[in-house]
């Protein structure tokens, strides 16, 4: 799962200099909830906060709750239900009828902020793993708010034995592949003293997207990518397109032959590409050598007949390309059509086929 963690870590690296922050966690919900558990918010002292554990309308209600941990550093359990109007009571007026259960715990600057020091470090390095976090114990060597990060070496914390957990190595895998479909998992360790009460939670960088060809239609494919919080790499023979001005700034623009992509790129650490050169030589050279990195998501801008003639030239036939590529939405100007591709992806790597959530008969 992805949970926002790139604009959490920003939050966390900005107040690096703040003597504690406080982290809300959604450790439980029941019935219809905007977050799932593993969802988290950063608050600062100052009330200000980034993350989102609803559509905006517990966060500022979240922020008065954690001035009470701010003042006294005890972990908090607050819980918003919705399920019999208290929202409206509130004056939130969701109407979810949910149960949103989360956990405010404060993390010191002299202890590393809790897992976020770590964590800003693997998530840097691009590295995956879990974290177990300790919801609730009887154990009176553990409480609320304990926790064990493990995301390889050099870039683990916490108490090892969290990870004890009959799921672990479920878990691990799962961060490791870069399914973001498994969210979390809720077990329990027995120890002589009594029971701990884990919430564990995959930890997966943001996904990797290769888009070769920096004409204008890669332009907004780029911003959706960015604005989703993926890491966006752009190629191009042309200089005069390949420019990191016409790009988000937080986008890498090379200016590569199309033979040289392989060894430029790193493509066994990309999630999706996306071909979109409109040149069918340019295209069948990128093709030949994201096919034989073996990418999970190829995506080829052209009608199916093209896709096809390009596997055929070079010897894939048999190999899986979205081409064209895209959901079905009508799509027909850049705009469109990149929402229409981003969105392919975001199905893609979230295993779901993309259809409609309400479905409506001819």
């Amino acid at each position: 799962m992805h949970l926002g963690l790139t604009a959490l870590l920003e939050f966390y690296d900005a107040h690096q200099g703040d003597d504690a922050l406080v982290l809300g966690t959604v450790v439980a919900t029941q019935g219809s909830t905007y977050r799932k558990p593993g969802a988290m918010m950063l608050i600062a002292a100052d009330s200000s906060y980034r993350g989102l554990i609803s559509g905006g309308c517990l966060e500022s209600d979240l922020a008065a709750h954690a001035r009470g941990v701010f003042e006294d550093g005890k972990t908090r359990n607050v819980c918003y239900n919705m399920s019999e109007g208290d929202d409206f009571a509130w004056g939130l007026g969701l109407g979810c009828d949910g149960i949103i259960h989360l956990m405010l715990q404060r993390l010191d600057s002299n202890t590393g902020f809790g897992f976020l020091e770590t964590l800003d470090r693997a998530w840097k390095n691009r590295n995956s793993g879990l974290l177990s976090l300790v919801t609730s114990s009887n154990d009176p060597g553990y409480s609320a708010g304990d926790f064990s990060l493990d995301c390889g070496t050099g870039f683990s914390a916490g108490d090892s034995l969290l990870m004890q957990s009959k799921r672990t190595n479920e878990g691990a895998s799962v961060a490791s592949g870069h399914n973001m479909s498994r969210r979390y998992w809720q077990d329990s360790i027995r120890t002589a003293s009594g029971t701990i009460d884990l919430l564990l939670i995959p930890i997966m960088p943001p996904p990797a997207i290769l888009i070769c060809g920096a004409g204008h239609d890669a332009v907004p494919v780029a911003r959706l990518a960015i604005e989703m919080g993926w890491k966006c790499t752009i190629v191009d023979h042309r200089p005069g397109f390949a420019r990191a001005d016409r790009f988000p700034a937080q986008c890498e623009v090379r200016v590569l032959q199309p033979a040289e992509l392989s060894q430029n790129i790193a493509l066994g650490e990309l999630d999706a590409t996306v071909l979109m050169t409109h040149h069918l030589g340019h295209d069948r050279s990128y093709l030949s050598q994201v096919v034989e990195a073996s990418l999970s998501y190829i995506g080829l801008l052209g009608p199916r007949a093209r896709r096809d003639r390009l596997l055929d030239e070079i010897g894939a036939s048999g190999v899986h390309v979205y081409g064209p590529a895209g959901l079905d939405i009508g799509a027909e100007m850049p705009e469109s059509i990149a929402l229409a591709i981003v969105a392919e992806i975001h199905a893609f790597l979230n295993r779901r086929d993309g259809s409609m959530l309400t479905q409506i008969n001819a």
